[in-house]
């Protein structure tokens, strides 16, 4: 199965770029060539510490990383030819979109007080960096392990010949600019809402229309703090549009998005700035995240796994599987494991489910009876 962005690659975003800036050939239209994930490291470090950078870049990109040697000797930093200054990883294909889809839309909303990314750190020839100061955003990394923080930088390297072109195919893609406002949202009025004002018209906008604009959404709520701005927005919607909804912005956001996008567009970017919208228990919002990710168009092992991360012991995962039945009885007979059977294949039920549980010494799969025989022959003597 093509990644996400993959198929909204080819199927939105080149044939709206192609339109819209009036590429003669289609050939001219910008494509992500690769993205170069680096870790730099201190030469004094003990060794451990590339150890650790190495691994934690290789269960973030699922590539194992190279490592960067100095090319010359520096005294004043104590640094010798050939000495190990940081790793990085090429990623290209399928790997790359899968790498940029878990970034933009679980990893960045997880920095604390998240505005969105600068749009001017581009290169002039279509490429942007961006520095990342701890690794612990992604949710594949489990902070018990974490010994030291450790940043990185991401360059996505691009076709585009400009700037301009460059930030018009990312954003399109889903990358969070910080003060990217959606199409037709300019002047005077525009300037003179407030910040709530300005997020509930938004979120009305990338909703009305032949097709609804789920990045918008997400770009929008990503201009939120806390609970307070939440509410106001709440307020906001329903005094400006009393008659969409009946002015009710969960409603509107629930029959607009589906169970999967409600949870990466809407639930997954408040969560990282501490803002709770749904008043369930930890395990109840397991089971409804797996079932999110499983319902639809197609499954969604990321968001499985990002949901799985969650449980901590062998209770919190029965409480989990007693809440899908409760929850959702209609969806595979309300059964949790028959879900993640039918939906995943094995390789992914392992890389996505019993990975992750196997990390916290949680079991969910009964050993074969190896000795099953042998017990049957000896009560026969």
């Amino acid at each position: 199965m093509k990644p996400r962005l993959y198929s909204k690659y080819h199927e939105e975003v080149k044939p709206g770029l192609k339109k819209d800036r009036k590429y003669t050939n289609l050939h001219q239209v910008p494509r992500i060539e690769k993205i170069i994930v680096h870790m730099g490291l201190d030469a004094t470090l003990e060794k451990s510490a590339l150890e650790d950078a190495i691994n934690d870049m290789k269960t973030i990109t699922g590539r194992k990383p190279v490592v960067d040697l100095a090319r010359k000797s520096v005294s004043n930093f104590k640094l010798r030819e050939g000495m190990p200054i940081g790793c990085h990883v090429t990623l290209r294909r399928e790997v790359m979109y899968e790498f940029l889809d878990r970034l933009t839309a679980a990893a960045l909303p997880r920095i604390r007080d998240f505005r969105g990314i600068n749009p001017k750190s581009f290169d002039g020839q279509g490429n942007y960096s961006m520095g990342i100061t701890e690794q612990s955003i992604f949710p594949e990394i489990e902070m018990d392990k974490v010994k030291r923080t450790q940043g990185m930088d991401v360059t996505i390297v691009t076709t585009a010949g400009t700037n301009d072109e460059a930030l018009d195919l990312l954003t399109r893609m889903g990358m969070p600019f910080a003060g990217k406002k959606a199409a037709g949202e300019s002047g005077p009025e525009a300037e003179e809402l407030s910040k709530t004002d300005e997020v509930a018209e938004l979120i009305f906008t990338a909703c009305k229309g032949a097709g609804t604009d789920e990045e918008g959404i997400r770009n929008a709520l990503f201009q939120l703090s806390n609970r307070k701005e939440w509410d106001a927005v709440v307020t906001a919607f329903a005094e400006q549009h009393a008659d969409y909804y009946e002015g009710n912005l969960m409603k509107c956001l629930n029959e607009e998005l589906n169970g999967k996008e409600l949870s990466r567009f809407v639930v997954d970017p408040l969560r990282g700035k501490g803002i709770e919208i749904l008043e369930i228990s930890k395990v109840e919002d397991v089971a409804d995240r797996i079932a999110a990710s499983c319902e639809g168009a197609g499954t969604d092992p990321g968001r499985i796994t990002d949901a799985v991360y969650q449980i901590q012991s062998r209770e919190e995962w029965d409480a989990a599987v007693a809440a899908f039945s409760e929850r959702h009885p209609d969806f595979h007979n309300g059964d949790l494991m028959k879900c993640l059977n039918d939906e995943l294949s094995e390789a992914d039920l392992e890389t996505h489910v019993l990975k992750p549980l196997n990390e916290r010494d949680i079991k969910i799969l009964e050993a074969p009876e190896e000795n099953a025989p042998a017990a049957e022959s000896k009560d026969s003597e």
